[in-house]
């Protein structure tokens, strides 16, 4: 509750509207107390007020079975499902999941199927009880007391002979069993009942309505009969467990996680704790008046309460209480001020109905006129533990423990705030202006910004002051203007303390700011921390170093955690309440807080329990495609978070919808997510329930997310898909197109080569062309100049030689040798010539040019010369003029030598082609032949030799004395175009 001042005649004090607070704690005598419950009714989206069954599924929602029809509720939101809907009928009695997610409802016409969000039928007829699933998966129920199971969509009846059976359930191993009226208990073993425990004869006639099996005990069970109360049956005996002469009958019973045991009833709820105190829940105490039909313990420890035309109730603990009455004086009023005198009597201040004193047992109205229906703006205790009291128009007042002195007299402004310095000194605020009091000495000290709200003494000669404007340093009685705390500029604080090196502000709005007096560091924590809300109006630390703040919202404890060198908000049960400003104390290791509505005690140590942590479930997934809006997809994963999706490149825009569980606090349930494949890390913390991914790039992702909740983490929930990329995206189309690209470049410098080449060998053709038609055009211009010219020559010589005398031998010698030299050198041109002419440049013309060569040289010799394998194909065997030149050298040269040394009669040559375009020239005589070892090689084989490494060709030569010689000339014939 805030406490705002406005100018009137007078500034007075405004209070905001409030929500409930509620619960025991046993140092205090009182004569009530109103434990925390959370109503879930009408108003909140419940179809129908009468809740018959409580059943919680897999995804630990609730499902609420009333006479309205069937609604789940997430902690926060009810769907609801009524004939409209498809039900057979709007009274549900049953509920049960099957392994497929479907939820079945058993009604008073039978059994439905919810799947997917659509109704059908499976079973039209009787009424439908119970609904139960065995550890197999098998759904178990009752029909006109009747047992049956769930097969194929059919319901298969277990013949028990006549008999009733009133009730079915598991333990918690999830074996089942079923209760025969007057008889006993049966146990489902593999497909056979039973019987397990027979009930004693003095049970027998007992109308038993509910069983339950102790969660800790297996031998143990409890018997919830319909007017004789609850029994125990143990080890085939029984014993009565609880029973009240005011309860006429009784509804429900279950087992809490501490093993506390609950009971409802037509007279509400108890709480039968195991040391065997009993407590009634009613509309005295935070539940209502009417019949408790169901009690229902959630997985996460939760207790749920169905009362009879108010919905359902959760109860939230035992960690504050609220305080109705004192001995049946009701004290439900705004609480402005609390304080303890010496005898830890407590002081209560309200805003309307003046000053209360509590001595432990008796509670008193103090009936001075000047506090009678007053409005108190603080009550404060000194260090030597006198009262002290601000009194609406009637000044301050201080009660010493024996009577009341007016301290201070009515002022233009009342006071709000009070404290005492380190010196004993008393400040005492008012808006305008602050009064100082020692040795019955009064002082006034202004000159502070804004209107001051509250006071806190820093050291022997400072005191801060909270004011609307931000913070106000007074040092030696005056406001010290050089003191900033910047990040306080123009901000409302209600209320200091401090705790350990932190100052502590509570704000108007701008939540909870500390400042490290050594470090100078500024933090701030407000609803996203985990505070209840950013208006924070009381501070106050108990005997356990825990920081309790009043806020506008309920109450919060904070930690602080020295590894992080922060607070850590302690959110358990929040209890929906409006504190007022500075109205808060420390007592018998309890926290006192006043309310709008009253006092509140808070538990400082509550008792330990196990926490369960939120649940989170993946209930949607959205595929939209990017060019054809008929191809879009919606999933259901139902629990199948781990199946692999694959999506076509076009389907890259997905939409993930989620929902974390977590009832023991919704409002505290935020989301953190990331996609694998994409995102580094988890987000941060944020309360939206549906994901969009757009534009998503091919390859594989997983999705996760997870629900925080107080400090709980829940499972990690995912999605796994791979967007398959299209085809100019992949890997192998990606190599093909590198190689395509290597292989255009390739063939672009190829082309450019070849074209280079082409053109080379165009330029090459026609300088071959042009050297044919020099070569043609210098042959035939050298015979017919110099052939002409030896022609004539050599008739000259004829004609000389006719005219010189016979006589004249020396001269006839002379002419004969210009003769021959003549006719040598005329053969010898002609070689040149046909070595000239172009149309000797192939293999067959150098052959046949050898062979009569060959002839020529042998005639008139008496040696018989033969060539053989000369073929008119050679002719297509183009070569050069160099090739064909050094060929027909080789040949003169060795057929000289054949002439020359031999002596043969015979001389063969042997044209021989092979494989790989190689011919072999066989150059056979039956001359003397030599010894190749001791025959000095001369300068005709040199030249041989040296000739055939010219035109790439080997050259070899066998010989035997006495039995000739062979040469062979192997050449590869380098063909031209």
């Amino acid at each position: 509750m805030l406490i705002l001042y406005y100018m009137c005649s007078k500034l007075s004090i405004i209070k905001v509207s409030f929500i409930i607070s509620f619960i025991l704690l046993f140092s205090l005598k009182l004569s009530a107390q109103s434990y925390n419950f959370t109503n879930y009714s009408l108003k909140d989206g419940l179809p129908q007020s009468q809740v018959m069954v409580i059943y919680q599924a897999k995804d630990r929602t609730l499902w609420l079975g009333t006479f309205g029809g069937v609604s789940n509720f997430d902690g926060k939101v009810f769907t609801s499902y009524s004939k409209a809907e498809g039900l057979s009928s709007n009274s549900v009695n049953s509920i049960v999941e099957d392994n497929e997610g479907r939820m079945l409802f058993g009604t008073e016409r039978g059994i439905n199927i919810l799947k997917k969000g659509k109704i059908s039928t499976l079973y039209l007829g009787q009424v439908v009880t119970h609904l139960l699933k065995d550890k197999k998966g098998v759904v178990w129920g009752l029909t006109e007391r009747q047992l049956f199971k769930v097969v194929k969509g059919k319901l298969i009846f277990y013949p028990f002979k006549n008999k009733k059976i009133s009730t079915i359930k598991a333990d918690r191993h999830g074996d089942l069993f079923a209760l025969i009226s007057g008889e006993g208990i049966y146990k489902l073993n593999g497909d056979k009942w039973q019987l397990n425990q027979a009930l004693p004869h003095e049970m027998q006639a007992f109308a038993i309505r509910e069983i339950l099996f102790d969660k800790k005990n297996d031998n143990k069970i409890y018997l919830l009969t319909y007017q004789r109360g609850v029994y125990i049956l143990e080890n085939g005996a029984t014993q009565l467990f609880f029973q009240s002469q005011d309860i006429d009958t009784y509804y429900s019973l279950e087992q809490d996680s501490k093993g506390n045991m609950w009971v409802g009833s037509e007279r509400g709820a108890y709480l039968i704790s195991r040391d065997g105190t009993i407590i009634k829940f009613n509309g005295e105490n935070g539940l209502s008046d009417n019949q408790v039909d169901k009690i229902f313990s959630d997985a996460e420890n939760n207790i749920w309460i169905s009362c009879f035309s108010d919905g359902i109730y959760k109860y939230e603990g035992d960690a504050f209480i609220r305080y109705n009455t004192f001995n049946g004086q009701n004290v439900a009023y705004p609480i402005s001020g609390i304080a303890a005198d010496k005898n830890d009597g407590l002081w209560i201040g309200t805003y309307n109905r003046g000053l209360f004193k509590y001595d432990g047992n008796q509670l008193e109205n103090i009936n001075l006129p000047d506090f009678m229906g007053k409005k108190i703006y603080f009550v404060y205790a000194d260090k030597a533990k006198n009262i002290w009291i601000s009194v609406y128009n009637n000044g301050v007042w201080k009660y010493n423990g024996k009577q009341f002195i007016q301290i201070l007299k009515p002022d233009r402004f009342d006071n709000s705030s009070i404290v005492e310095d380190l010196e004993g000194g008393i400040w005492i605020n008012g808006p305008m202006a602050s009064t100082y009091l020692k040795d019955g000495k009064t002082q006034k000290i202004t000159g502070f910004d804004g209107y001051s709200s509250c006071i806190y003494p820093l050291s022997k000669d400072s005191i801060l002051l909270g004011t609307s404007k931000g913070l106000t340093l007074i040092r030696n009685k005056k406001a010290d203007p050089s003191f900033k705390i910047k990040q306080l500029d123009n901000v409302y604080i209600l209320s200091i303390i401090k705790h350990g090196d932190n100052l502590v502000f509570a704000t108007l709005g701008d939540g909870i700011v500390t400042w490290n007096v050594k470090t100078k560091a500024i933090k701030r924590y407000v609803v996203a921390n985990g505070l209840n809300s950013n208006d924070i109006y009381s501070l106050a630390i108990d005997y356990r170093d825990q920081l309790w703040v009043g806020t506008g919202r309920g109450i919060n404890k904070l930690t602080f955690n020295k590894a992080e060198n922060g607070y850590t908000v302690f959110r358990d049960h929040p209890l929906i309440v409006e504190c007022n400003q500075n109205a808060i104390l420390p007592y018998k290791n309890s926290i006192l807080v006043g309310t709008i509505t009253g006092l509140v005690r808070c538990k400082v140590l509550t008792a330990l329990e196990a926490k369960k942590n939120p649940f989170i479930h993946i209930q949607e997934v959205g595929i939209y495609h990017k060019n054809d809006r008929s191809k879009d997809l919606s999933l259901d994963l139902n629990g199948r978070g781990d199946k692999f999706y694959k999506l076509n490149y076009s389907q890259n825009h997905i939409s993930i919808s989620f929902k974390g569980v977590y009832l023991t606090s919704p409002e505290s349930v935020l989301y953190r997510y990331k996609l694998v494949g994409a995102d580094n890390d988890f987000s941060k913390p944020v309360p939206n329930t549906e994901i969009e991914y757009s534009a998503i790039r091919p390859g594989s992702y997983t999705f996760q997310v997870y629900a925080i909740a107080n400090g709980q983490q829940s499972n990690i929930e995912q999605f796994s898909f791979t967007i398959v990329p299209p085809f100019y995206d992949t890997i192998w189309f990606k190599v093909m197109a590198f190689l395509v690209m290597i292989f255009l470049i390739w063939l672009i410098f190829y082309l450019i080569f070849k074209t280079r080449e082409r053109k080379k060998f165009q330029m090459e053709k026609l300088k071959l062309k042009e050297q044919e038609k020099i070569r043609k055009q210098t042959a035939e211009d050298f015979h017919d100049d110099i052939g002409n010219k030896l022609t004539r020559i050599n008739v000259l010589s004829e004609i000389l030689d006719k005219k010189v005398d016979g006589s004249e031998k020396e001269q006839k010698e002379l002419i004969k040798m210009i003769r021959e030299n003549a006719s040598l050198l005329y053969t010898g041109t002609k070689d040149i010539l046909w070595a000239l002419d172009p149309h000797s440049d192939n293999l067959f013309e150098i052959l046949v040019h050898i062979k009569n060569f060959g002839i020529d040289l042998f005639q008139n010799t008496g040696v018989e010369f033969k060539m053989e394998g000369v073929l008119s194909e050679y002719q297509k065997l183009h070569l050069s003029m160099e090739f064909n030149r050094n060929l027909t050298l080789i040949f003169k040269e060795m057929l000289n030598n054949v002439l020359k040394h031999a002596n043969a009669s015979q001389v063969l040559i042997m044209v021989i082609e092979t494989d790989h375009n190689t011919i072999n020239i066989l150059t056979t005589d039956d001359g003397d032949g030599f010894d190749l070892g001791s025959v000095e090689r001369g300068r005709g084989l040199n030249n041989i030799q040296t000739r055939c490494k010219r035109i790439k060709s080997t050259f070899e030569i066998s010989s035997i004395k006495g039995k000739g010689t062979t040469t062979t000339i192997s050449t590869r014939i380098p063909v031209t175009k």
